[in-house]
């Protein structure tokens, strides 16, 4: 009977997510090709962490300018106080833009964030960042949960979150590839860039007290890194 509950609700956490991450591509390609504004508060529609469309939207159907994604951004985090800023900016091609956001006074990963480049619409990153995020946790169901207490409970070092990532991207995509360590330290996790003869490519999390591997795979083509701090 456990093992039958615990298939039940990975089902339905798989379904939730595959649902977000559909919603978001519609979106994506529904302000892309109609050149109109979208009015909607996404899937998560309530509290701090709901999606939303900022100021900067765009009705011509040109995306926003990295500059103007990073001020809406910045105007978001203003609603966690003053101790939270942009890490980096991935540019993708047809795709939302992600966002890292890391802590001021420590330079820790806080949480993750993808940004409509046509409406400017600000949702979490589905993935680690909802799941294994043990201080900004944006769980499925659109509530938020932040946790002061949060410490430092690796069992997993940098160093071999690295090789893990390094191996995993070895074995499955190819020897071309590689994960040299950049990136960020969240609260629960690592997210690693990983490169193609030394070009940036993408990006996967690592699991700090298991090893689990999560490979970011709903991003497409990569046009730029746009690194803030």
């Amino acid at each position: 009977m456990k093992n039958k509950h615990q298939l039940v609700w990975g089902v339905i956490l798989f379904g939730a997510l595959a649902v977000l991450i559909v919603y978001s591509s519609g979106l994506f390609f529904l302000a892309k090709n109609a050149g109109t504004d979208v009015y909607t508060q996404g899937f998560y529609n309530s509290g701090m962490m709901g999606g939303r469309v900022n100021s900067n939207q765009n009705s011509s159907g040109e995306k926003l300018t990295p500059d103007q994604i990073l001020s809406d951004v910045e105007n978001y985090l203003k609603g966690y106080g003053n101790n939270l800023q942009v890490a980096d900016i991935f540019v993708f091609t047809d795709a939302d833009y992600y966002v890292s956001v890391e802590e001021k006074d420590t330079g820790r990963g806080a949480m993750e964030l993808l940004v409509n480049p046509y409406t400017g619409q600000i949702y979490p990153e589905p993935g680690p960042n909802m799941m294994w995020n043990e201080k900004y946790s944006m769980m499925m169901g659109g509530s938020f949960r932040y946790n002061a207490n949060a410490t430092d409970t690796a069992t997993v070092n940098r160093t071999e979150a690295v090789k893990i990532a390094d191996d995993f991207v070895k074995s499955q995509l190819g020897e071309a590839f590689s994960v040299p360590g950049e990136g960020h330290a969240f609260y629960g996790y690592y997210t690693f860039h990983i490169k193609e003869d030394d070009k940036v490519i993408g990006m996967l999390s690592v699991n700090d007290l298991t090893g689990e591997v999560w490979y970011h795979d709903w991003h497409g083509d990569l046009e730029q890194v746009i690194s803030e701090h």
